[in-house]
């Protein structure tokens, strides 16, 4: 039988939980706990970011919150930015990461973006040109300078 998820808001009771599953995803992407620690305003889901509209929740079939990703406007008109898909782990390889990258379509949609940057974590490189981003750089990752992240840009598509 399979698994069924659905997309939702965040709502403002989700924000602890869902920055403590992006905690959780990150270190089991084989991060330490100083990493961590460096970087935490990057996995922290803030209020200001609920409120807006900007963060989308996978939940199961019991309502639990098993995924998240951002998507915000940018200063550069027509672009959006994804600020990362977090999955918790008990539920990697299950399709909740592919449901993400899709809710952050829909939401690019709804900013009138026609694309969608993505500064990836090294090791989710390959999901996002799996979903058919392509690799336009890359850069030092702004809280922790010695970790370079590549930097894709995904085309969103026209609405026929």
């Amino acid at each position: 039988m399979a698994e069924l998820y659905s997309i939702r808001g965040a709502k403002p009771e989700d924000q602890r939980g869902l920055t403590r599953l992006c905690v959780r995803a990150t270190a089991q992407a084989g991060y330490d706990e100083a990493f961590i620690d460096r970087v935490m305003p990057a996995l922290t889901v803030t209020m200001p970011l609920i409120a807006g509209g900007y963060v989308r929740v996978a939940e199961d079939e019991a309502g639990e919150a098993v995924g998240v990703v951002t998507v915000t406007p940018t200063a550069v008109l027509g672009i959006a930015q994804l600020y990362g898909i977090f999955v918790d782990p008990p539920f990697w390889k299950r399709g909740v990461g592919r449901l993400l990258f899709e809710a952050a379509v829909t939401r690019a949609k709804e900013l009138k973006a026609g694309a969608l940057m993505i500064h990836a974590e090294p090791s989710a490189e390959g999901f996002y040109k799996r979903m058919g981003a392509i690799r336009i750089g890359e850069g030092p990752f702004y809280y922790s300078p010695e970790l370079i992240l590549p930097h894709l840009l995904y085309i969103v598509p026209r609405d026929a």
